[in-house]
C-alpha cells in the first residue's frame, strides 16, 4: 500500500491553547505518565459517527458500553463525546482549547499537520512494546512528521465504483465498468435506455471538501497526478490534473451528470433508492444498500494508472492529558481485537487493524485489500492541506456550475495556495 497521509491547516493562535491543561484531573505525569491505574480519574474520549441510522446500536451506545467496561476494570471514568462529521474540524479546534477537550481523540489525517507542529500531540511510541507494535498491521502509518503521533484505527473504506446490476443489464451493460471509457459508455447506455434513472451520481452538493475523496482524487491519481512533490510544493496544476478535471467537466457537459448534480449531497441514498445506476462510494456505505442488486469495481483504470482513495484514520493522545499511561491503555483497549471485532460487526464493517483479529466481513470484500493494496492511496502530509482542499473543491463546484474553466480551477487553486498557505 502506498503509505501517504494528510494534514490540515488550523488557526495557530487557537492551537496554542492546546498546550495548557485539560481533560483528566489526575496528577501531572510528565512524559512517563502516572501509572496505568485510573485511581478514580476521568478520561475524555472523542469519536466520530459511523453507525447507520437503522443500525443495531448508535455510536454513543457502543462506545459508552466499551467505556464502562474499561472504567470498571481500571478504576476510572471515560466520558464519551460523539462528534458529527459536518463540524468535525471546527469542534476539535474549539473543544481542544477548553478544559473539557479530549485526552484521546479520533483524527483523519487532514487534521494532523498543525497539531503536530504546535506540539499538541503525544508521540506514543514509548507506550507500546515491540510485540504490540508488530500486532498492528498499519502501525507505521501513524509515523508522521518524525514521530508516532497516530495509532491507526480505521484503515479502509476505499472508494469503489458501485453499480446497480439490474439497471445496467436493462441498459445492455453486463459488467461494472473498469475504465474511464467503459464508464462513459455504460452511462450513455443507461441514459438512452433508462431516461428516468441518473446514470451516475457524484457528491457535488456537499459542503465539505471530503467529497474530493469520492469525486476527484481517484480520477486525478488515475490520470497520473501527484498532489505535492518531494519538497512539499503543490503540483496539481499539471497535464495530468487538467486531464482529470476536463474528464469530470465532460460528464456534466454530456449530460451524464444531471443539471442538479451540484445540489446533490446524498449520493448513497440516491443509489440506495435505485434512482441512480452508479456511484463512487465508500465500501462500508455500499453495504448499507442492501435493497440493491449491486456489484462493484475496486478501481477505475485511467489514462496512466488505476488508483483510488483509502482512509487512514487514527487515535491520538493530546499532550494536555494528565495520565498518559492510562490514556495509552485506553488506546490499546479500543484497538484490541475484541473491541474492534465487535465494532466491525455492530457499527461499521472495516478490515482488521491487528493480526489477531479475523476477517468476518462481507465475503465480497474478502480479497479487496490483499488484491488491490497497491491501488489504494491516502493523502500526503503538507502545510495548508485542508485549506487547499477546500479551495479546490469550491473551484471545482464553480466549474460544474459553468462559472470556471478546468485550467482556471487548477491555476487559481495553486495561486491561492502559493500566496496564502505555503
Amino acid at each position: 500500500m502506498k503509505r501517504k497521509v494528510v494534514a490540515a491547516l488550523l488557526v495557530t493562535g487557537m492551537l496554542a491553547g492546546l498546550l495548557s491543561g485539560c481533560g483528566s484531573k489526575g496528577s501531572d505525569s510528565g512524559s512517563g505518565g502516572s501509572g496505568d491505574s485510573g485511581k478514580g480519574e476521568t478520561l475524555n474520549l472523542w469519536m466520530p459517527t459511523f453507525a447507520s441510522a437503522d443500525g443495531e446500536v448508535t455510536d454513543e451506545e457502543f462506545w459508552t458500553e466499551k467505556a464502562e467496561a474499561f472504567g470498571k476494570e481500571n478504576d476510572c471514568k471515560v466520558n464519551i463525546e460523539i462528534v458529527p462529521w459536518d463540524s468535525y474540524e471546527e469542534k476539535y479546534l474549539t473543544g481542544t482549547t477548553s478544559d473539557n477537550g479530549p485526552d484521546i481523540g479520533y483524527m483523519y489525517m487532514e487534521m494532523f499537520y498543525d497539531y503536530i507542529d504546535m506540539g499538541a500531540l503525544v508521540d506514543v511510541d514509548e507506550y507500546f512494546t515491540d510485540d504490540e507494535k508488530s500486532n498492528y498491521i498499519y502501525y507505521d502509518l501513524g509515523n508522521i512528521q518524525g514521530g508516532q503521533y497516530a495509532l491507526p484505527i480505521v484503515v479502509g473504506n476505499p472508494r469503489i465504483l458501485a453499480a446497480n446490476m439490474d439497471i445496467l443489464k436493462e441498459a445492455g451493460v453486463e459488467k461494472v465498468p473498469a475504465t474511464w471509457d467503459e464508464l462513459v459508455s455504460a452511462c450513455k447506455a443507461v441514459k438512452d435506455k433508462k431516461p428516468d434513472v441518473m446514470p451516475l451520481v457524484q457528491d457535488w452538493g456537499s459542503p465539505h471538501y471530503g467529497s474530493l475523496n469520492d469525486i476527484f482524487w481517484p480520477y486525478f491519481w488515475s490520470a497520473g497526478g501527484e498532489i505535492v512533490d518531494a519538497d512539499g510544493n503543490l503540483t496539481i496544476d499539471s497535464d495530468a490534473g487538467l486531464e482529470a478535471v476536463e474528464f469530470l467537466q465532460s460528464l456534466r457537459k454530456d449530460g451524464i451528470l444531471t443539471d442538479s448534480c451540484t445540489s446533490n449531497d446524498d449520493t448513497v441514498e440516491a443509489f440506495k433508492n435505485q434512482s441512480a445506476a452508479m456511484v463512487m462510494i465508500a465500501s462500508s456505505n455500499l453495504l448499507k444498500c442492501d435493497t440493491v442488486n449491486w456489484d462493484f469495481e475496486p478501481v477505475l483504470q485511467g489514462p496512466k494508472d488505476a488508483q483510488t482513495f483509502v482512509a487512514a484514520d487514527s487515535l491520538v493522545m493530546f499532550e494536555k492529558c494528565k495520565n498518559k499511561d492510562l490514556a495509552a491503555k485506553l488506546m490499546k483497549y479500543i484497538t484490541s481485537a475484541d473491541v474492534m471485532s465487535d465494532f466491525h460487526k455492530r457499527v461499521t464493517e472495516q478490515p482488521p487493524i491487528t493480526a489477531d483479529e479475523d476477517y468476518t466481513g462481507d465475503e465480497r470484500y474478502a480479497t479487496l485489500f490483499t488484491d488491490y493494496a497497491d491501488n489504494f492511496q491516502s493523502l500526503p502530509v503538507f502545510k495548508g492541506a485542508s485549506s487547499m482542499y477546500d479551495t479546490l473543491f469550491k473551484n471545482l463546484q464553480s466549474m460544474m456550475l459553468g462559472e470556471m474553466e478546468p485550467k482556471d480551477v487548477l491555476k487559481e487553486t495553486t495561486e491561492y495556495y502559493d500566496t496564502n498557505l505555503k
